[in-house]
């Protein structure tokens, strides 16, 4: 549950759309340690400020699918393969 609390009906798709992108960062951050790049290099490699890749990383960034593509580019690796991790599994186990 997000841990803001608002009293307007709008507040579970802000809070789940929150919860998203901190998965995306958190998922971009995982493989990029996994592969011992530091956020300096890695930013130069898919062409991404090294400060927005902060953000990104940290789940404040939204950010566009073109943007994503061109980290998945840096980390060699497919969208499916990105999306297919138990980060985004929302409690469900993962299909074999």
């Amino acid at each position: 549950m997000c841990p803001k609390t608002y009293r307007f009906l709008g507040h579970t798709k802000i809070c789940s759309y929150m919860e998203l992108t901190e998965k995306i960062g958190k998922r971009i951050t995982e493989l990029r340690k996994a592969k011992k790049i530091s956020q300096q290099k890695f930013s130069y490699e898919a062409d991404i400020e090294r400060s927005f890749l902060t953000h990104i990383e940290k789940g404040r960034k939204n950010i566009s699918v073109g943007t994503l593509q061109r980290i998945l580019e840096g980390l060699e690796i497919s969208f499916k393969e990105f999306f297919n991790s138990e980060i985004f599994a929302n409690g469900k186990k993962k299909k074999s």
